[in-house]
């Protein structure tokens, strides 16, 4: 009986073709907001910035929620979602501690309030793929994406202190976010 040698077969990937399409340009960015959360946290940034919002503790906590969450909004329109949540999120929970408001009333709207790009096209892919097709304007965008941002912040605020004060008693301060910083 004749055999032929066992040939193995191709690989499914080869270094050129992960060189030619893999998009280094989103690794590049999502690491390097990671590396910004990352640096920010360790420096004590996000503490320091968190100690400097101090004066919110004389706002009411929706208020504080309402105002945190559009400041998330907006810079999620100019940077990737995941980096505007990696960096926001230790900033957020320092100054929950700071002002002695429960960390998820405000870390929950903010997280959500991270994912709410719908005004420009840069903000998403699939609103880059929306744009691309060139039946929409930036202005067109801008217009329905800021109701959709609202809409989306208000509803996600009125959540909060509805159901998320119910279910995660948010009107005390937890013992788990008293946290006390030593500075040696």
């Amino acid at each position: 009986m004749n055999r032929k040698p066992f040939k193995a077969p191709p690989a499914l990937l080869s270094w050129d073709t992960v060189h030619e399409k893999m998009p280094w340009s989103v690794i590049l960015l999502l690491g390097g907001g990671f590396a910004l959360a990352r640096g920010s946290e360790t420096s004590g940034l996000s503490v320091w910035l968190g100690e400097q919002l101090a004066p919110l503790q004389s706002i009411p906590p929706f208020a504080i929620s309402i105002l945190l969450c559009l400041l998330v909004a907006v810079f999620t329109e100019c940077v990737s979602n995941t980096a505007t949540a990696t960096l926001f999120i230790p900033i957020l929970a320092s100054t929950a501690s700071t002002i002695s408001l429960h960390p998820l009333y405000i870390l929950l709207p903010c997280t959500i309030s991270a994912s709410l790009a719908f005004m420009l096209p840069m903000a998403t892919p699939p609103n880059a793929i929306a744009f691309s097709y060139g039946n929409l304007r930036v202005m067109d965008m801008a217009k329905s994406g800021f109701i959709l941002n609202c809409i989306g912040i208000l509803t996600t605020n009125l959540a909060i202190n509805t159901w998320g004060t119910a279910m995660f008693n948010l009107s005390t301060f937890p013992q788990w976010a008293n946290v006390t910083i030593l500075h040696p």
